[in-house]
């Protein structure tokens, strides 16, 4: 949908809409995967958690980009989990 008024776009969904780049599993361990893609656009990324443990006690990785490189890190503390991070550019 795009609204115009006096020939001027004010409102289009689809000017911001971001492109998937890739996903990786984390597999619960600190890493990193380089891709020329990151250097596209503004990147964003979504952590999911597989298999959620029942304790509390859990932790997600931090995620950090740098150039071409999206590196993330878990915490010393906390049980590792798997999880997979879909990336993608603006």
């Amino acid at each position: 949908m795009r609204v115009k008024r006096n020939g001027v776009t004010e409102i289009d969904p689809f000017t911001n809409m971001g492109r998937i780049i890739g996903r990786v599993s984390t597999n619960g361990a600190n890493g990193s995967v380089t891709d020329d893609g990151l250097l596209s656009g503004a990147v964003e990324w979504q952590i999911t958690i597989i298999n959620v443990p029942p304790s509390s006690g859990f932790a997600a990785p931090s995620v950090s980009v740098s150039g071409n490189v999206l590196t993330w890190t878990y915490q010393t503390a906390g049980t590792w989990i798997p999880c997979i991070i879909t990336y993608w550019v603006r």
